[in-house]
């Protein structure tokens, strides 16, 4: 496959749930698992979209109160439970292994609990080069330390590197490392939206190429 490596980008940064993988159904199925366990209503996709443009480990609390430790542990419970459902977006998985067959690093750096992370990543034949995950930071996105581990790791600057997500949170993360971003998802993200999922391959390939 022809190198496109022509500008000076060497990595590309991807976040995982609705970027690479559509968990929408199962983040929905969890949380109203999680609500109902406490008294709490249902919630709809359109409220979720919203809510977890937050990590769960920091709006948990605000919900759940001296609770939200057990409603976390039930959340992720739910989630590993209904892994097998997880379901790629078309296309995507071959275009991050192309990506590193031209030789771009690539890394995985999500708000998801690591340990859960990890074994979805290894459903699919993904070629990675790092994952990082809640967990492995004192804090997470927007916070840029996830992102600044991920730099010094391989020994390149933000600039150096481009990172893909579906909501503002990863559009936040990015800016605060000072890194270029692709933004993906739909109008959920109305005003901010650059990218569409259907586009995401032409679109990575147009930056990297400096079209």
């Amino acid at each position: 496959m022809k190198n496109l490596m022509k500008t000076k980008c060497k990595a590309v940064f991807f976040d995982w749930d609705n970027t690479i993988v559509d968990t929408w159904p199962i983040l929905l199925q969890a949380s109203n698992i999680v609500r109902e366990h406490f008294g709490f209503p249902k919630t709809n996709l359109e409220d979720l979209k919203i809510s977890a443009r937050r990590s769960s480990r920091e709006s948990f609390p605000e919900v759940f109160g001296e609770n939200w430790q057990k409603a976390y542990d039930i959340f992720y419970g739910a989630i590993q439970d209904n892994k097998a459902l997880l379901k790629p977006y078309e296309g995507t998985i071959d275009l991050v292994n192309s990506l590193r067959d031209m030789g771009y690093i690539i890394a995985v750096i999500s708000n998801k609990k690591r340990e859960l992370l990890q074994q979805e990543i290894d459903q699919f034949q993904l070629d990675y080069d790092l994952v990082l995950g809640s967990g492995d930071s004192a804090y997470d996105k927007p916070h840029p330390e996830l992102g600044e581990i991920a730099l010094k790791h391989f020994g390149i600057t933000a600039a150096e590197a481009i990172y893909v997500g579906d909501s503002p949170t990863d559009w936040v993360f990015a800016k605060n490392l000072g890194m270029p971003a692709i933004a993906i998802g739909d109008d959920a993200y109305e005003g901010e939206l650059l990218a569409r999922l259907a586009k995401l391959d032409e679109t990575i390939k147009k930056y990297l190429t400096g079209e």
